[in-house]
């Protein structure tokens, strides 16, 4: 966890450095959407998250890097969980380069295994937010998109 925040604050670092343009939260919501399959997961369970890019350039992405984090409520709260291999047309879930065209998506679902001992309860949280950058012949752009909030009940 600390190697991904030291990465996240260099990759915002170097960004602003070069010129990154950053995306406003309603092009955030426009390209990254995500959802649980259940909203209110136990301990012992295991709930998919799912995730989907879409580019909204009118150029292809040429590449693109993804990565799936924790929210502070997730920290605070000590939840427990074990993110499982990705699945979908993106299955390195915190790297990609595939071509995608104008308006295309790429998709991705991870199981989570909520795990036996989690604390449990109306205020213990789910949730994650992702860092995404990508290129294309538009130039360089990142953004921050959250999921939804799941509440792992008892």
């Amino acid at each position: 966890m600390l190697v991904r925040r030291i990465l996240f604050v260099s990759l915002a670092a170097l960004a602003a450095g070069i010129g990154v343009v950053p995306a406003g939260s309603a092009l955030a919501d426009e390209v990254i959407t995500s959802s649980f399959d259940t909203m209110e997961p136990r301990p012992g369970t295991t709930v998919n998250l799912k995730v989907t890019f879409k580019n909204p350039e009118t150029y292809d992405v040429m590449f693109t890097f993804l990565t799936v984090n924790m929210t502070y409520d997730t920290i605070t709260d000590g939840t427990k969980f074990k993110k499982g291999e990705c699945t979908g047309e993106i299955v390195d879930c915190d790297h990609y380069t595939t071509p995608i065209p104008p308006g295309a998506t790429r998709t991705l679902t991870m199981p989570i295994q909520i795990e036996a001992d989690s604390p449990c309860g109306t205020n213990i949280n789910l949730g994650f937010f992702f860092y995404n950058y990508r290129e294309s012949a538009a130039g360089a752009f990142d953004l921050v998109a959250y999921s939804p909030v799941a509440t792992v009940i008892c």
